[in-house]
């Protein structure tokens, strides 16, 4: 196993160890109980559990940022493809929610960690945001003035949603409030 399948597999196990248990109770023996490799191993690869956990963020950032893009070149019109995109967003968002459940407690304590680890993500969003704005506003899908701002201010607003929907207590009829999420969000920039 080189190093690269060693440092995955490490991360891997620091997902089920603070999905099982938090970020908090979770320690660097049981993310090496979860692995093949020794807790002085983990040494080797990662300084601390904040360093796998940064690490297990920017994982699941490509990830999600892979799944964004499979879920927009799924549709053809930009209102399309805005709908997908934010739809998979937050469902994607949910999804990991529901598995690493247990962070929920410890989420208000690492949010600069995760708003730090998220800041590159986020330019990415911006430039994906913008680019589908402008291909609306070229096919009339979009009316929207000031592109920058718009993208800017709709992942304000999806950013703004994580904590009360995933972040707190379970959304009673979450599929309902993102079908309404999504279609004040599209209101807004859509000809009337």
């Amino acid at each position: 196993m080189n190093k690269d399948d060693i440092r995955d597999n490490i991360i891997d196990a620091a997902s089920k160890a603070f999905s099982k248990f938090g970020y908090k109770k979770t320690t660097l023996d049981d993310i090496a109980a979860f692995t093949n490799v020794s807790k002085t191993g983990l040494y080797y690869y990662f300084k601390n559990k904040e360093e796998v956990f940064n690490e297990l963020i920017r994982r699941e950032a490509a990830k999600m940022q892979e799944e964004l893009i499979d879920a927009i070149n799924q549709e053809t019109r930009p209102i399309d493809k805005m709908f997908a995109y934010i739809r998979k967003r937050m469902s994607y968002l949910a999804n990991i929610s529901n598995y690493y459940s247990s962070l929920r407690y410890d989420l208000h304590e690492h949010l600069h960690s995760i708003k730090k680890n998220r800041k590159e993500f986020d330019i990415i969003e911006l430039k994906v945001l913008s680019a589908l704005l402008h291909e609306g506003n070229k096919t009339g899908d979009f009316s929207v003035d000031d592109i920058e701002h718009t993208a800017k201010t709709l992942l304000l607003v999806l950013i703004s949603l994580e904590i009360p929907l995933f972040g707190g207590s379970e959304v009673e009829d979450y599929e309902k409030t993102l079908e309404k999420l999504v279609n004040l969000c599209l209101y807004v920039i859509t000809p009337r």
